[in-house]
């Protein structure tokens, strides 16, 4: 697997058939309107997450890449990232997709050593750094990985959206392609990133409120 060209492999982590736990979450969509908010204004809450939450995700998952590939310890890549996600529904959400990522990260590169411990933490490492550290077995680019961290959150996001208040999907194809462009110029500073401490520090307070509202409701389809 590790032998395949990079544009395959990249393709590969953004296919939303990859068996990741994606559809088991819904990127703050559910809690959001569980909290209240207006469904018009869904494409707001997205163009919020995608420049607070989801920027500190893509910007772990670079820094993750760059300490794996130079054979640094990732516990700091982790702590980085748990001080900038302060939601501890949020964190379990990440670790949850983690889960499916590493049974996919341990298939396509056997050999990865980090991989293969994590696999056996009792409480694995956040979807972020699972996701650099199978960027960096595939051979794929920081750019190119702060994209499909991007691309995946938010398409995670628009069908949890045909779920919850159902429209026409061409509307939300629109607007991940919006939001994906808007973002874009951010992603070239953030795949230049190395060092933990350059991680973003972007939050969502209300997104945050809301996921931990969520977490003790009992009247959910999504885990997040």
């Amino acid at each position: 697997m590790a032998s395949v060209p990079p544009l395959f492999a990249t393709l590969l982590l953004a296919d939303a058939r990859l068996p990741s736990g994606g559809h088991a979450q819904s990127a703050g969509v559910e809690p959001a309107l569980l909290g209240g908010l207006d469904p018009a204004d869904l494409p707001a809450l997205l163009r919020a997450r995608v420049r607070t939450t989801t920027l500190v995700e893509a910007g772990t998952a670079v820094v993750a890449l760059a300490q794996h590939r130079a054979g640094a310890d990732l516990a700091p890549v982790e702590r980085a990232w748990e001080a900038r996600t302060p939601s501890a529904a949020q964190r379990d959400a990440s670790r949850l997709l983690a889960r499916g990522y590493l049974r996919v990260g341990t298939q396509v590169l056997p050999d990865d050593a980090v991989l293969a411990a994590w696999r056996q933490r009792p409480v694995p490492p956040p979807r972020p750094c699972v996701l650099g550290v199978m960027a960096s077995g595939l051979a794929i680019g920081a750019a190119e990985l702060a994209r499909v961290v991007v691309y995946e959150d938010l398409q995670a996001a628009t069908a949890a959206v045909l779920k919850l208040e159902p429209r026409d999907p061409l509307d939300l194809v629109s607007l991940v392609t919006s939001l994906c462009a808007e973002i874009d110029d951010h992603l070239d500073e953030v795949a230049s990133l190395a060092d933990p401490s350059d991680i973003p520090t972007a939050s969502a307070p209300q997104s945050e409120a809301w996921a931990e509202a969520h977490a003790r409701s009992r009247r959910r389809l999504f885990r997040a």
